[in-house]
């Protein structure tokens, strides 16, 4: 691991540390708000403490579904923490996909939709875009897309050569810096949004920017304002794209016979 690399991995486990002390201050079973607290702030811990470990370890797309999570717990906990009786809610009420009783019903509209965490927990409207915009870019790199399959990795013949994951880890201190930045950009989002709702002062400064963005997806468009342009509903696509690319200079190089 190169000095930056563990300079980053450093400041997210300093991070996580103040995190986990926080966490640990929540009382559970003296209320419904501090036991639901107790137990999504902890998820959260989990899930980026996971993040950091599989992105020491080489598992680098692994570690984003992780924070991703951390994000997702950490909102719901910020939610509970205004009202006993949400968090009341929230541990008792029995999600269902199918049952059509009022209160299934409620759950599946609010505690159990994303959506409607990132809508709950914002500040404003343009704090839920920005809240989207980051979910949705970890979700693609998550999931079973294409996206989350490829990285861009220049090569001799190719300064932009879409190189494909192979089974196991990857021994890359250019990815691993640049994973390592992405759960520190989400740790700290999650942090300042802490200090923001539940007045507790971790000493995190955090902004939007399309350069992290950017470091989390992979792909972007050139922007002559801030340099690069993520569209977040646009990145799978761009990595379709870049196959069909692949696949056709590939073709291209292959003898056609008569």
């Amino acid at each position: 691991m190169n000095q930056l690399s563990t300079d980053i991995h450093a400041e997210a486990l300093s991070l996580l540390e103040k995190y986990i002390r926080f966490a640990s201050t929540a009382n559970p079973f003296e209320s419904f708000s501090g036991t639901a607290q107790c137990m999504l702030f902890t998820r959260s811990c989990n899930a980026f403490a996971s993040a950091i470990t599989l992105c020491l370890n080489g598992l680098f797309v692994d570690s984003y579904n992780s924070a991703r999570v951390g994000l997702e717990a950490g909102w719901l906990a910020i939610i509970l923490s205004r009202s006993d009786e949400h968090a009341r809610e929230w541990l008792t009420l029995v999600p269902s996909d199918t049952s059509q009783t009022e209160p299934e019903k409620r759950y599946r509209n609010t505690y159990g939709s994303l959506p409607w965490i990132r809508k709950e927990v914002s500040v404003d409207s343009l704090d839920l875009e920005q809240r989207t915009n980051i979910y949705q870019i970890l979700s693609t790199k998550s999931h079973a897309n294409v996206a989350a399959m490829f990285f861009v990795c220049p090569t001799a013949s190719d300064p932009n050569d879409l190189c494909l994951y192979e089974p196991g880890t990857l021994d890359s201190d250019e990815h691993q810096r640049k994973f390592a930045k992405g759960i520190l950009y989400c740790l700290k989002y999650l942090l300042h949004d802490v200090q923001r709702q539940c007045s507790y002062d971790f000493g995190v400064t955090w902004s939007y920017d399309n350069m992290s963005l950017f470091n989390i997806a992979g792909v972007g468009f050139p922007d002559k304002d801030t340099g690069v342009r993520v569209v977040p509903s646009k990145v799978n696509a761009a990595y379709q794209g870049m196959v069909l690319t692949k696949f056709a200079k590939i073709q291209a190089q292959v003898p056609h016979t008569a």
